[in-house]
């Protein structure tokens, strides 16, 4: 079965047209929302505490997956200064 005419609806070609008054509203809305004001940023939201015990371990995995990596000797000291500075506290 071969189409020779494409099908028409009558409603297909209505469009809906925005004005630009329209248009200036909502992007005025939408950076009055979004306000970057330092007196009005939500700091309510503490960072979690990390204890010792589970930056260590994250270490220990971080570590294991750097030994598994192609020349990442360096990488490997740094995780063990920074497992050294974390046994000290």
């Amino acid at each position: 079965m071969q189409l020779k005419e494409f099908p028409t609806i009558p409603e297909e070609n209505i469009v809906y047209e925005i004005s630009e008054d329209e248009i200036i509203s909502e992007l005025a809305n939408i950076f009055k929302k979004n306000t970057n004001h330092p007196d009005e940023i939500d700091d309510s939201t503490e960072a979690e505490i990390i204890s010792i015990n589970e930056a260590l371990k994250c270490l220990k995995t971080l570590n294991l997956f750097l030994l598994q990596q192609e020349n990442a000797n360096e990488h490997i000291k740094l995780v063990d200064i920074i497992e050294k500075y974390i046994k000290r506290k």
